[in-house]
């Protein structure tokens, strides 16, 4: 079991060189559900997530033309307004536990009842829901200002703020 594991990780994280190699851009995964959840309590910031499958074209879309110019700009400040990961809703990887119990990346999809992708959610410390998801991609030109909304009712709805 802990064997097959490993090599589902190692065959996830085969992914971003390949990716990066095609010019694509990549976001963080979720790699542990407690460490990200206490990164961004420390830092008083929303985590926002792109749930995603491999081979998407929407998702490539999302992520390419709208997070990663996001992500160039936060990796820029000295302190980021927001966190940003990228989950596969299919992948079996474990990314860690919420209540105690493990989870993969496609159960923590399911517990906030992701079935469809690109979708895009954004979470606080306590991986609760700020707002409503963001689902789909508008092809008539106006998904930049509903991300913007997004991301303004996250950071607005962060404590602290």
């Amino acid at each position: 079991m802990r064997r097959r594991l490993a090599l589902q990780a190692l065959a996830a994280l085969a992914f971003v060189p390949a990716a990066r190699a095609a010019g694509e851009a990549v976001l963080p995964p979720i790699d542990d559900l407690r460490s990200l959840a206490a990164e961004a309590a420390r830092a008083r910031v929303p985590v926002i997530v792109l749930f995603s499958t491999p081979g998407c074209p929407f998702c490539r879309e999302v992520r390419q033309n709208y997070l990663a110019p996001r992500l160039a700009e936060q990796q820029q400040r000295s302190r980021p307004e927001y966190l940003l990961r990228e989950v596969d809703i299919t992948s079996r990887r474990p990314i860690g536990a919420i209540d105690g119990r493990p989870l993969t990346e496609a159960q923590f999809a399911d517990r906030y009842g992701v079935g469809l992708v690109p979708v895009l959610i954004a979470f606080d410390a306590q991986w609760r829901l700020l707002g409503e998801p963001l689902v789909g991609l508008d092809r008539s030109g106006f998904y930049e200002a509903y991300l913007d909304r997004l991301i303004s009712g996250a950071l607005g709805a962060k404590p602290g703020r």
